[in-house]
């Protein structure tokens, strides 16, 4: 049945129907007239400090609920400012829907006031986009975008001339499942599960590692089911510690960057690696702890849900095309009653001994005393006070990409990286989408010195929203992570990398949070628990010694310097 409408009346029922709660922005003449009625479309606008922090509370909300987050700014500046949390969302796989209200169609292509071609300046970070021409083709240019950011697992763009949200016009409306699947897909085919199978079968050293289709696909389970019965242990992809339970006894940690010694040196040993879930990323895989871990010689068994992604970095022996959980149920089923030729007790007694020796490794390079907090020790400080079942937040930072080894997760969507963009000052409003998408889950966020400086504005959203969370401040004075570059590569000639900061607790007490600063080790806990107490906002600024500095994140990405001209030599 037809009905008349507006194009902004179009453009809210069209996201209601999508059942979107939640979107981000800043207000903006460009989309008023649609925002004067969200709150009777039951959508909820979220008012950010900054459009970036928009596009990241965006994907934070994906990410934990894993539907759509949404985003909108004012034309121009706005949609500018959006692009550093679009690009994030396309390197994380994350849908997002951004809408991106344009000048109007009768000034388009004049260089007007806050135009500027926001479809080219998307295009190479959006897996699809559109810009709508007519006003009765708002409610179809917005099915089309969830449906591409469900299909696509990325970012999407909708640009919405601002004149169009006032035309007039008859349509019908239509459900979700009338223009759009789950995207969910099935498994691999029956041929190359049987060959997955039997590599399986034969392997004497079998080891699993698990990604980010782990988690989108809640396969954790299904895959301790596997591991059991082949006695493989478990590792996480780089970023993604939640995607096998943590507690289980296979479960060996994340490998990658300041991850599981133990998992990369039960990796490096493997005869066959069965990969779920992931595209096995280069950055994920480079040598830690001065060796290359993963196996050259073994055969590898790569799932990925895109078709893209299998064998892209990894010479592989078999590709399994398909949603995660299907893969391993297939591998399940392919494999009862069959006989494994691992010897399940030396497997075992080899993951044990493993396991024990990082634990007391970790323990021992954390219990550190001295004059100022190390880095390590407020990181196994933090970890042994938060509630059990935290989510944490990582931004990018010297201290922050130290965190892999000391939080375990037992469920998905339990922990967020900053991701494959690297993107510094990403943590805390990622945290806040993360909060706002389930608010009853205790959030933690974990940020450098220089990445707040770049985010600190949205504790005044936190506040005017009540979004609950506790954000810990690691407070060196110094971009952490490129002043390790100096010490390694720069003979220690350190430019451009000292901070003089402000007392950031009080400051984050003047925006209405609850501002605390701890500077002695035996506070930190206490303070941590008094923090997931309180009922607002929390930021806890921690003053940690700033001469102890961990590993660069890439040995291989700097070389140290020569210079030939006389001027620059000495």
């Amino acid at each position: 049945m037809k009905s008349m409408k507006t194009g902004s009346e179009a453009f809210v029922e069209a996201l209601r129907i999508e059942n979107t709660e939640v979107i981000f922005g800043i207000v903006g003449s460009a989309f008023m007239d649609p925002l004067d009625i969200f709150p009777r479309g039951d959508i909820r606008f979220v008012q950010v400090r900054h459009e970036q922090s928009a596009a990241l509370m965006a994907e934070g909300y994906a990410r934990m609920t894993g539907r759509p987050g949404v985003c909108i700014g004012q034309n121009g500046p706005g949609i500018t400012n959006l692009v550093t949390g679009v690009a994030s969302a396309a390197l994380n796989h994350t849908p997002l829907v951004v809408i991106t209200p344009a000048v109007t169609t009768a000034t388009m292509g004049t260089k007007s006031f806050q135009e500027i071609d926001q479809m080219r300046m998307l295009a190479p970070i959006v897996t699809w986009q559109t810009q709508v021409i007519r006003a009765d083709r708002v409610s179809e240019a917005l099915r089309g975008a969830f449906r591409a950011a469900i299909a696509t697992r990325g970012p999407v763009q909708v640009d919405i001339p601002r004149d169009l949200y006032y035309g007039k016009f008859e349509e019908e409306e239509q459900q979700p499942h009338q223009y759009r699947t789950s995207g969910r897909y099935g498994g691999a085919p029956h041929g190359e599960i049987e060959r997955a199978a039997n590599l399986l079968l034969e392997a004497k050293r079998p080891v699993f590692l698990a990604g980010l289709g782990a988690v989108d696909s809640d396969a954790g389970a299904a895959i301790a089911a596997l591991a059991d019965r082949f006695a493989a242990p478990v590792g996480c992809v780089w970023l993604h510690n939640d995607a096998f339970p943590g507690s289980h006894r296979l479960a060996v940690g994340p490998i990658g960057y300041q991850g599981s010694l133990a998992a990369m040196r039960l990796l490096s040993e493997a005869d066959v690696v069965l990969a779920l879930g992931t595209r096995l990323n280069l950055f994920g895989t480079t040598p830690q702890y001065d060796f290359d871990f993963f196996p050259t010689n073994a055969k590898l068994i790569h799932n990925s849900i895109n078709p893209l992604e299998l064998g892209a970095f990894r010479p592989m022996e078999v590709g399994l095309l398909g949603d995660c959980l299907a893969v391993v149920n297939q591998l399940l089923e392919a494999t009862e009653g069959r006989r494994p030729n691992v010897n399940h007790e030396t497997q075992l007694r080899r993951i044990d001994d493993e396991k024990r020796n990082w634990a007391d490794m970790v323990r021992g390079n954390s219990l550190v005393d001295g004059e100022f907090i190390h880095p390590k020790r407020a990181l196994w400080e933090i970890s042994q006070a938060i509630p059990k079942d935290a989510a944490v937040v990582c931004d990018v930072g010297n201290v922050s990409g130290s965190a892999n080894p000391y939080f375990n997760f037992d469920k998905p969507r339990r922990w967020f990286g900053p991701g494959s963009l690297g993107g510094i000052g990403v943590g805390f409003p990622t945290a806040l989408g993360v909060k706002l998408a389930n608010p009853n889950l205790p959030v933690l966020a974990l940020v450098g010195d220089g990445a707040w400086s770049m985010a600190l504005q949205e504790v005044m959203t936190a506040v005017r929203e009540k979004i609950n969370l506790v954000t810990v401040i690691f407070n060196n004075s110094q971009y952490g992570a490129e002043r390790r570059n100096q010490y390694d590569f720069f003979n220690e000639r350190f430019f451009w990398t000292d901070l003089e900061n402000p007392n950031f607790a009080a400051i984050a007490g003047e925006m209405g949070a609850l501002g605390m600063r701890v500077d002695a080790a035996g506070d930190i806990a206490p303070k941590i628990k008094e923090a997931f107490a309180a009922e607002r906002p929390v930021v806890l600024e921690i003053v940690i010694d700033p001469k102890v500095l961990s590993e660069p994140y890439r040995r291989d990405a700097l070389r140290t310097p020569e210079r030939i001209m006389s001027r620059y030599r000495n």
